[in-house]
């Protein structure tokens, strides 16, 4: 009786080597797993802030072109000042000239010109006078018709 004992007994040995290699394998297998899916995640991760700098380098340069718009715009209607762009230089800020729905609004570009014009009165459009067509040369003009003889004799 002690060889079938002595079989049940390699045989509980066996089985438990077997449970005991199973389970090694099952760690093996889990870390492995936990590996892949952390390498996952992270490549997930690295994904969505790949994404992210994308989004924010495009809302950026909308940004960028949207402000370059608006203040085109401010300066198309500074029209009482000789360079438009003097508007900036005179320290007017961008967001002054906003209306509370955040479109340019007219009026407050028209205040922001009649204060630069105030600091700096250079800074306006030269005026060139309207000639007085009543002003001189009225006794030595043409007749209305005129032909190249006539002119040449006077």
């Amino acid at each position: 009786m002690t060889a079938p004992t002595d079989n049940s007994e390699h045989d509980k040995a066996t089985d438990t080597d077997d449970l005991k290699q199973q389970g090694a394998e099952q760690k093996q297998e889990t870390v492995k797993e936990e590996k892949q899916t952390r390498k996952s995640d992270n490549a997930e991760a690295a994904r969505y802030r790949r994404q992210l700098r994308d989004t924010e380098a495009e809302r950026d340069t909308l940004r960028d072109r949207v402000t370059a718009y608006e203040r085109r715009e401010a300066e198309q209607l500074a029209v009482e000042l000789a360079d438009p762009r003097d508007l900036w230089v005179a320290g007017i800020d961008l967001d002054d000239l906003r209306g509370d729905n955040g479109t340019i609004d007219y009026a407050k570009v028209a205040a922001a010109v009649d204060e630069v014009l105030a600091e700096h009165p250079a800074w306006g459009k030269t005026r060139t006078p309207k000639p007085d067509r009543r002003q001189g040369g009225g006794e030595h003009q043409l007749p209305a018709h005129t032909n190249w003889s006539n002119a040449l004799r006077r």
